[in-house]
C-alpha cells in the first residue's frame, strides 16, 4: 500500500556538478546532495549504487552487507574515474585485481602487482603506473565514506637498489637542465612554435601541458606582457608575467594552417602523438645540441637557472616558479653544476683571501713560523 510519496532519485546539475534528490524505498531521509563529478554516466552510478544499497538496507535490515564489504576495485574506479594517463595505467591494473574486494587490496599486493605488470621497469614507473593510481581511486571513496583508506608505503632505498641491478639500469638519475645557451640554440633550429615554447617554459617554470592549455582568448594578454597559466599540480589558474622577449616572440608567431589548434597560444591541441617529441628531437640535432625533453628544458632549466646561476633565494624562487615548497625546488629541480671543480676553486679562493687578509697576535706568529719553516726546508 502506497504511504503517498514518490520514490527515486532525481539528477540535477548545480553549476558544473551533479547532485541527486528524492526518497529512496525503504528509508525515511530525503537526500539533497552532491555526487562530487562533472560526468553524468558517473553520476547515474552512483545513484544506482545508493538505490542498491537502500534496497538491501529495506530488505535484509541488520544483515545487510554493508557498502565497504561489497565495493570492487573496478566499482571504486567507475565512480571516481582517474584522469589522463591514470585512467591508462589503471586500465592495465582492473585487469589483473579489478574483480577484487577494495576491502581485501592490501599495499603489499598492489606493489608485488607493480613487479609483475613491470618487471624490467625502475621503481618510479611502478609507483607512478600502479601505486598511485591504485591509492588515488579507492582514497577518493573513503572520502565518501564508502570504503576504508589505503596507505601504501614507498619502495625503500634497497628496493630501488636491488631492481636498478636486476635490470642493469640506475634509476633516479638527475634531469640535465636547460640553459640559456641551450633554449637560444634550440630556438635558432626548431619550429617557431617549439622555439616559443621552450622560451616560455624555460623563462616561467611552466609545464608541457599548462602550455599547451592556454588559450589565446582569455589566458593571453601581451599587452601587459603576462599570460594565465592553467591550473596544475594543486597550484589555481593564475596571471604570470613574461619578458618583453617572450611576449614578443609569441607576438610573431604566424597563425598556422591546417590541422593545429587555432584557439591555443602555441597553436597545438597536445602532445600524445609521437610527432610533437619527434619535431622537438630533430630540432635538437639540427642545432647541435643534446636531447633535453620539454620538462628538463624547461621547468628543471628555470628553477636551476634560478637558484644555481642566478642566486636568487630559494622562497621567491619557488613562488614565483609555483612550487609547494623550496625544499621541492632544492631536492628535485634545482642542479648542481661545477661539481668537484667548482668546490677546489671556492676552497682555494678562501686559502687566497685568507693569505692576504691581516692577522695580529698569535695567529701572526703562527703563519711566520710556518712561512720560515718552509723557507727553510726549502
Amino acid at each position: 500500500m502506497s504511504d503517498g510519496k514518490r520514490y527515486g532519485l532525481e539528477l540535477y546539475r548545480r553549476g558544473q556538478t551533479w547532485w541527486a534528490r528524492g526518497r529512496v524505498e525503504g528509508e525515511e531521509r530525503y537526500y539533497r546532495e552532491s555526487l562530487g563529478t562533472h560526468d553524468e554516466q558517473v553520476a547515474r552510478a552512483k545513484v544506482r549504487a545508493i538505490e542498491d544499497e537502500a534496497r538491501k538496507r529495506a530488505i535484509l535490515g541488520r544483515d545487510a552487507p554493508k557498502p565497504e564489504d561489497q565495493l570492487t576495485l573496478s566499482g571504486a574506479a567507475l565512480l571516481y574515474p582517474p584522469q589522463g594517463r591514470d585512467a591508462g595505467y589503471l586500465a592495465r591494473v582492473l585487469l589483473e585485481i579489478g574483480d577484487h574486494r577494495v576491502r581485501d587490496i592490501t599495499p603489499k599486493q598492489v606493489k608485488t602487482l607493480a613487479k609483475k605488470l613491470y618487471p624490467g621497469a625502475s621503481v618510479d614507473t611502478w609507483r607512478r603506473q600502479v601505486v598511485v593510481p591504485v591509492r588515488a581511486v579507492i582514497n577518493a571513496a573513503h572520502e565518501d565514506g564508502i570504503c576504508p583508506p589505503i596507505r601504501i608505503k614507498a619502495f625503500t632505498k634497497n628496493e630501488r637498489i636491488a631492481q636498478d641491478r636486476s635490470r642493469g639500469k640506475d634509476s633516479g638519475v638527475k634531469r640535465k637542465p636547460g640553459s640559456w645557451e641551450w633554449v637560444l640554440a634550440f630556438k635558432s633550429h626548431a619550429d617557431p612554435r617549439l622555439g616559443a615554447m621552450a622560451l616560455f617554459m624555460f623563462t616561467t617554470g611552466a609545464r608541457i601541458t599548462q602550455t599547451m592549455e592556454m588559450k589565446r582568448k582569455g589566458d593571453l594578454d601581451l599587452f601587459r606582457k603576462r599570460v594565465r597559466l592553467p591550473a596544475a599540480k594543486g597550484h589555481p589558474a593564475q596571471w604570470v608575467d613574461i619578458l618583453p622577449e617572450v611576449a614578443a616572440t609569441i607576438g610573431a608567431l604566424p597563425k598556422p594552417e591546417g590541422k593545429l589548434n587555432q584557439e591555443r597560444v602555441f597553436y597545438y591541441a597536445g602532445r600524445r602523438s609521437g610527432w610533437f617529441y619527434r619535431e622537438w628531437k630533430r630540432a635538437c640535432e639540427a642545432a647541435g645540441i643534446e636531447y633535453l625533453p620539454p620538462h628538463a628544458a624547461g621547468r628543471h632549466g628555470f628553477g636551476t637557472e634560478m637558484i644555481v646561476r642566478r642566486k636568487m633565494d630559494a622562497a621567491t624562487a619557488a613562488q614565483q616558479g609555483r612550487w609547494s615548497s623550496a625544499k621541492v625546488l632544492l631536492d628535485t629541480y634545482a642542479h648542481a653544476e661545477g661539481g668537484s671543480a667548482s668546490v677546489q676553486e671556492a676552497f682555494q679562493d678562501g686559502l687566497n683571501d685568507a693569505r692576504t687578509k691581516p692577522v695580529q697576535g698569535k695567529t701572526a706568529k703562527y703563519r711566520r713560523d710556518a712561512e720560515n719553516k718552509g723557507t727553510r726546508s726549502a
